[in-house]
């Protein structure tokens, strides 16, 4: 019972998944996040010198420490639930001002695979932005607040200084 309860409970939180990106964490259970290097711009010396590591990658462009992380237990029950939440996020609006945090950076990337195609979520503190990678397009959206990330994503984070 216990059993049917649970699978009901995660049918019901991903039949509220929006656009088809996100409909793609119906055909998975597993999150897996990768952490960002250091801002290129306020933390240049520090970003030079882990882009110099072996145990890096870039992802869309954008730098992270390879170690892909597996979301378990609480960390992927809360991810996937502001994945679906249709209020966490924001489609930006085409004519967006600039930010005076420099280039969109991401702290961290959320990543799953759907039907053979990998699908990034990349998540900026500093600007309140997150970049949608998936399906050969990439969509920008406005973080509605950030702190639930934060929390979440707090557990993941192993090489920036704290």
């Amino acid at each position: 019972m216990k059993a049917f309860l649970f699978l009901a409970a995660i049918a019901s939180l991903l039949a509220g998944c929006r656009e088809p990106v996100f409909q793609s964490l119906k055909k998975t259970d597993e999150l897996f996040v990768y952490e960002g290097l250091p801002h290129p711009g306020r933390e240049s010396d520090y970003f030079r010198k882990e882009k110099k590591n072996k145990d890096v990658t870039q992802i869309g462009g954008h730098w992270f420490y390879d170690a892909r992380v597996k979301a378990g237990g609480q960390s992927h029950e809360g991810l996937m639930n502001l994945l679906c939440d249709r209020n966490s996020l924001s489609v930006s609006s085409p004519i967006v001002a600039q930010k005076d945090c420099g280039p969109f950076h991401p702290d961290y990337a959320i990543a799953w695979s759907s039907d053979g195609v990998e699908n990034y979520l990349m998540i900026c503190y500093t600007c309140w932005e997150a970049t949608l990678i998936g399906e050969g397009r990439s969509t920008l959206y406005v973080i509605n607040g950030i702190k639930p990330w934060q929390e979440l994503l707090a557990d993941f984070q192993a090489n920036r200084p704290k």
